[in-house]
């Protein structure tokens, strides 16, 4: 699974705050008035402080939502799986009590639904107070690298992608003793061999990717493992050992630096964690054990979303530029966790594979809303 750098906080386009608490659509990045409650980052800091984790909400009626082919392919796997859960209850936590029957109800309805416009007065909407206990959510967003590589090591395509090595081999080892020290070297570990490290290291951060080899085909590399390190965000500290100033920090911008400054890799270190993998022939999927759909599938805390929960997403739209511009309603899904996804005040959105999902991932760092979906 993710874990996503320390992304810019970009934008000059503010919202007003009637526009979401009252209006039947996401508020656009129109200027409207010295009231403006949008910062450039979609958060909205003028509405009152919860007093609980999940808030009912009446508010919203109609709205208009994404009803696309990657909707009807979730709710269908994720029909899957909260079939098998049966009655078993979901989450009797954060003061909400609801059984996998009840997220079943709401799956089978939603898929009922034909229409772009959804009431969503019919069900139960209960709010979810965020980071800041005001419903701010924010969003990253993660995916899957295609990574160039090799069976066999040459004097281009020389790093090594490890499978999971026994426990006494690891023994707790750091990503420094694994790849500066090759103390896992010769044991027969290496499912492949990349030319680029910063790929690698790409695909340990984001938990599993494609690998495409001389041949053109490709596998995917799921997760199989770590060697229970803590992350630390490389983001975090190319920041504050001002590398990359906290305007221009994302992943594109991580990679410039290293591609620029190629002598300077040992600097990776600093991040001890390591991911290890596993040839797949499935489709990616998350812990949920369901395939992963794009702009659909979220990351969360499961101890606040539990998986297979069904959610109102009010999702940050950005430009090309990872500029923030509105925002606009989505159905979504947990199918997934991560160890840096803590808390209510954070999801993580699968984007998909390869290049064009890399671009919108390492720009997704913005604020919206979520609302659990519940029957009446």
């Amino acid at each position: 699974m993710t874990i996503s750098y320390v992304m810019a906080l970009l934008s000059f386009l503010f919202l007003s705050a009637s526009s979401f608490t009252q209006s039947e659509q996401p508020a656009s990045s129109k200027v409207v008035n010295s009231f403006d409650a949008f910062e450039n980052n979609g958060k909205l800091d003028t509405v009152h402080k919860m007093r609980r984790v999940f808030e009912r909400d009446t508010q919203l009626r109609q709205i208009t939502i994404a009803n696309t082919a990657q909707l009807e392919l979730a709710l269908r796997h994720n029909l899957d799986y909260v079939r098998r859960k049966g009655t078993a209850i979901a989450s009797s936590r954060n003061g909400i009590r609801y059984s996998y029957s009840d997220v079943r109800k709401i799956n089978e309805q939603l898929q009922r639904h034909a229409s772009d416009t959804l009431d969503v007065s019919s069900f139960r909407l209960e709010k979810i107070w965020g980071g800041d206990q005001m419903g701010n959510v924010l969003f990253t967003s993660y995916y899957l690298p295609i990574v160039d590589v090799r069976r066999e090591k040459d004097s281009i395509y020389k790093y090594p992608i490890y499978k999971k090595p026994p426990s006494s081999y690891l023994q707790g080892l750091s990503r420094a003793q694994i790849d500066e020290q090759l103390k896992l070297s010769g044991r027969n570990l290496e499912i492949a061999y990349a030319k680029n490290y910063f790929d690698v290291y790409s695909m340990q951060v984001q938990g599993s990717g494609y690998v495409e080899f001389e041949d053109g085909s490709k596998k995917l590399f799921s997760y199989g493992g770590k060697n229970n390190r803590s992350y630390k965000s490389i983001g975090k500290y190319m920041i504050d050992a001002g590398h990359i100033s906290k305007a221009e920090i994302s992943m594109q911008s991580i990679r410039a630096w290293f591609d620029t400054y190629p002598d300077s890799l040992s600097l990776l270190m600093k991040n001890a964690s390591y991911v290890f993998f596993k040839e797949s022939e499935k489709e990616p999927s998350g812990a949920a054990g369901v395939p992963l759909i794009d702009f659909v599938s979220i990351a969360s805390d499961l101890s606040y979303l539990p998986k297979g929960a069904i959610l109102l997403g009010e999702i940050p739209v950005l430009d090309s530029e990872g500029v923030f511009m509105h925002h606009e309603y989505r159905i979504l899904m947990v199918h997934d966790t991560g160890g840096a996804i803590k808390g209510s005040g954070r999801v993580d959105l699968y984007a998909g594979v390869g290049i064009d999902a890399g671009e919108y991932a390492g720009r997704m760092k913005h604020y919206g809303r979520l609302w659990l979906i519940l029957p009446k």
